[in-house]
């Protein structure tokens, strides 16, 4: 089995590459994780989590979000809040090390 991402040479039964961190595509559990994205979050990246969770639009869930801070008084804000506590941030994804002769680059 090789890694789709950087084409590493991985054992059968790995949920991510050892070399980048990429969950592999056999397992759709390891896809499907709530989690906040690093890169299209507006304050704390709740709402694109949820979504992408989902498999809904962004823009729904955050009107959604809105709308139950307004009304019920709150309860959204509530929600937005006791996620981003609990809601992980997802990996940090570093570029791997490229070799060249004898020195490693990064």
């Amino acid at each position: 089995m090789f890694c789709t991402s950087c084409g590493t040479e991985m054992p059968d039964g790995f949920r991510y590459c050892p070399q980048c961190g990429a969950a592999i595509a056999g397992h759709a559990e390891a896809a499907k994780r709530l989690s906040r994205p690093r890169d299209d979050r507006k304050v704390a990246g709740v709402c694109s989590g949820i979504a992408r969770y989902l498999g809904i639009d962004v823009t729904l869930v955050r009107v959604l979000v809105v709308v139950f801070t307004i009304w019920p008084p709150g309860v959204g804000l509530i929600f937005y809040v006791v996620c981003w506590f609990v809601m992980p941030n997802d990996p940090l994804m570093l570029p791997s090390a490229k070799v060249q002769g004898n020195q490693v680059r990064v």
